[in-house]
């Protein structure tokens, strides 16, 4: 097995240098030597720098002796020290060596003679020119180099005798040119028997180095061949080993490649390297095979070489790794390596980057993918394109009743019915969320694309079968031509966008044309949108209040809070602006709740009996956290639930029912009133007030303004009054302006009025809680 893993140059052929073949023992004996070696090198900049401290500390103690020859001395250890040292760095930071030569352990050798020479020869003739402590430094100073550089050059047995011998020598010679009694002697002694310790000691140290590095080799050589089996072992579905001969055909092979491959162990023996891999019909094949080849021509150690093929028609990537063999005088014996089948992770590599261009829940191509098709055929000069951006609407009512899985599956079956509806020249796009961009690239005129949108809007205007249930939804389009409407992908998507916005509000389930002022419409829209984000922060968002007046005695009941935005450059923007840009945009959440917080805030300060009325926004009620939001307004204000209002409109009710009255039933609990606004203006008004127990009923302001001239009106108001009456709700009529409606309505028996009769909107400061019947009278009571 040693000579299998040993790792001689190879043959001229190779292109690397040829050396006389050796036996297994001597590879092995030329791999330990170069250990040794290693180990020294790694403690020679410590040594250095010791013995370069060590050097100048003796001088400075005996300068007065000898100057010149110490400061020679001196100077002459700390050059060649460093010298030393710098080429001990530089063999170190290069790879490590594996195989050294016996000339290596004669360098080393050479290297401990004149280390000792230069060392030793001036302190050992230091001795006999000093006296008292001077003689105990030099000794010392001897006995520490002695030790030091006997156990550093241990490793190498030669270099540390030859060292030790030397610095010995020297001493014994200098101590004993310094007087012969008996003190020298024993000195002298001293030195000798701590000469043969250190010898002693390097000697067991360069056996145990021996001993270690041989079991460690037979570790490595063990481990190789250990770690491919446990390759196999450990993940058995996908690895498997496989060796060649010199010739580099398959041998040996084992069941489990056989196995992968779909052949008879016997069908792959002898088979040529990579022959087994062949697959015309993969254009990377014959490249990978090539490089697997060229690999093993030069043996060369490979890894992770990808090889894909198909077997019994299934696509498969294959990763081969191998290292050739060499026997003890380094002839080649062929190679072993493992291969892992890497499917999974080649498939998820093409999953994902098939994701980076597709949408992953429809599949259809996203907008990045989308953009690149158009802009390459914006510039291959092509006139005829049209770009049709779709928006579904009530997209959101579905998801918010049914779920996210029942949404996922409507936009799937969207995008389905989208693909029967154009033809093969056309693309379709999801963007996100419901927004689905089409390229209709085959039209004729304006009129084919406009019969095109019609098909889109009736096609998805059919009910789709969801959660059990058909659920109807429509779709809102805006068209965008190239080039009079853009010249490059993201100019004709934006103005496609603007036109969409257009569609939807103009009612939505219809399309239309980009036209110029669109665009200045939908810039000025992103600019209030931009604006109103931090309009909240930066305070510029302010309440008023319009008073609900007693039809019967004048008094305030309460106070609806109406919202402001006094703009720093635009002035006070009308709320008919601001909030459906808040509601489209999503802002109205954090607005909301700001209202309500407000709201209560100021409603705290008013008499006991006042109450506050507060608008919810039907895209603020759709979220359902509306209850909480209510509950943690009143807490924080300490305001009484009974003295907050809540007014909804119709139109919350219209997409989800059920959910709606289970939202409403919730804040009804809270013990907050519930109000429905604009009366008589929505679709189901009866069936409303029948389903949930308003606390009141507002009339709207339509019927209010004609009410003294038009019959019919007041026959309306008067049947309002009656059912509310019976169904126990109050009635409060809105946009009073006139004495004589506010007289028709008392005599209606409409218990509140409000309107410009009694008082504008205006900031809480400036509140009157009590008016006169006969309006413009005196102030009684006054906020605050």
């Amino acid at each position: 097995m040693a000579q299998l893993q040993a790792d001689p140059p190879a043959p001229k052929s190779s292109g690397r240098p040829v050396v006389p073949r050796v036996s297994a023992e001597e590879l092995t004996l030329g791999r330990i030597r170069a250990r040794r070696h290693e180990a020294i090198d790694q403690l020679v900049p410590a040594m250095m720098l010791a013995n370069i401290a060590c050097a100048g500390t003796l001088t400075l103690l005996l300068w007065q002796i000898q100057p010149t020859v110490l400061f020679t001395w001196c100077a002459l250890i700390v050059a060649l020290s460093a010298a030393r040292l710098l080429m001990a760095l530089r063999t170190n930071a290069r790879a490590t060596r594996a195989y050294a030569s016996p000339r290596s352990d004669r360098k080393r050798m050479r290297q401990a003679a004149i280390m000792a020479m230069l060392f030793v020869s001036v302190p050992a003739w230091l001795l006999t020119q000093t006296s008292g402590a001077q003689v105990t430094c030099v000794i010392c100073f001897l006995t520490g180099m002695l030790w030091a550089g006997g156990l550093i050059l241990a490793p190498v047995l030669p270099a540390a005798a030859t060292y030790v011998g030397l610095v010995s020598a020297l001493t014994i010679t200098g101590l004993l040119a310094s007087g012969c009694d008996a003190y020298i002697l024993y000195v002298a002694f001293l030195f000798v028997a701590g000469g043969v310790t250190v010898l002693g000691t390097a000697k067991r140290q360069s056996e145990l180095f021996t001993a270690s590095q041989r079991q460690q080799m037979e570790l490595e050589e063990q481990g190789t061949t250990i770690g491919l089996l446990l390759k196999e072992y450990e993940d058995q579905t996908s690895d498997w080993l496989w060796e060649t001969d010199a010739d580099l055909q398959y041998q040996n092979p084992s069941e489990r490649f056989a196995q992968a491959l779909g052949r008879p162990q016997d069908a792959i023996q002898g088979v040529a390297l990579g022959q087994l891999l062949v697959d015309d019909g993969s254009p990377e094949n014959a490249e990978a095979r090539r490089v697997l080849r060229d690999s093993a021509a030069a043996r060369l150690a490979f890894r992770d070489i990808i090889v894909p093929f198909s077997i019994a028609g299934a696509h498969r990537w294959w990763a081969l790794s191998g290292r050739p063999l060499y026997d003890g005088q380094g002839a080649f014996l062929g190679y072993r390596g493992v291969c892992a089948d890497i499917t999974p992770a080649k498939q998820a590599e093409a999953r994902i980057a098939y994701l980076a261009h597709h949408d992953a829940l429809t599949e259809l191509p996203n907008r990045t993918l989308f953009c690149d098709g158009l802009d390459q055929a914006l510039r291959r000069g092509a006139v005829r394109l049209a770009v049709l951006s779709l928006d579904l609407d009530g997209f959101k009512g579905v998801n918010d009743r049914y779920g996210h899985p029942a949404g996922d599956a409507l936009l799937v079956a969207v995008a389905q019915r989208l693909r029967s509806v154009v033809e093969g020249g056309d693309q379709i796009a999801r963007f996100g969320g419901d927004e689905f961009v089409i390229l209709d690239a085959t039209y004729t005129d304006q009129a084919a694309v406009e019969v095109l949108a019609q098909h889109i809007i009736r096609t998805l205007s059919a009910p789709f079968s969801i959660a059990g249930d058909d659920v109807t939804v429509g779709v809102s389009i805006g068209i965008a031509f190239a080039p009079t409407d853009g010249e490059t992908a993201s100019a004709l998507i934006k103005s496609a966008d603007a036109a969409l916005y257009r569609a939807k509000g103009d009612g939505r389930g219809t399309f239309r044309f980009f036209a110029p002022e669109m665009d200045r419409r939908l810039q000025e829209r992103q600019r209030l949108v931009q604006d109103l984000r931090s309009a909240l922060a930066r305070g510029e968002l302010v309440l008023h209040y319009q008073p609900y007046v007693s039809a019967e005695t004048g008094a305030v009941s309460g106070c609806e809070a109406l919202l402001r935005w006094q703009h720093p450059e635009r002035g006070m923007i009308s709320p008919a602006d601001f909030i459906p840009v808040a509601e489209q945009s999503g802002l109205i959440i954090p607005i909301g709740a700001w209202v309500l917080e407000e709201a209560c805030r100021e409603a705290v300060r008013w008499p006991a009996e006042q109450r506050v009325s507060v608008n919810i926004s039907p895209v603020q009620f759709r979220n359902r956290e509306l209850p909480r939001t209510i509950l943690t307004a009143l807490t924080r204000a300490g305001l009484s639930s009974s003295r907050l209002e809540i007014e909804v409109t119709e139109t919350v009710l219209i997409d989800d029912v059920e959910a709606a009255l289970d939202t409403l039933r919730q804040i009804r609990a809270l013990g907050v009133r519930v109000a429905l606004d604009d009366f008589g203006t929505g679709y189901s008004s009866l069936s409303y007030l029948r389903s949930f127990p308003f606390d009141k009923v507002k009339i709207d302001r339509s019927f209010v303004q004609e009410l003294p001239t038009r019959r019919d009106n007041q026959v309306i108001v008067q049947a309002i009054r009656d059912m509310a009456r019976g169904l126990g709700m109050s009635v409060t009529a809105e946009g009073v302006e006139t004495c004589e409606q506010a007289d028709r309505l008392r005599q209606s028996g409409c218990e509140e009025l409000q309107g410009y009769l009694y008082s504008r909107p205006k900031p809480a400061g400036d509140l009157e809680f009590r008016y006169s019947l006969a309006p413009k009278l005196a102030v009684q009571t006054r906020a605050g």
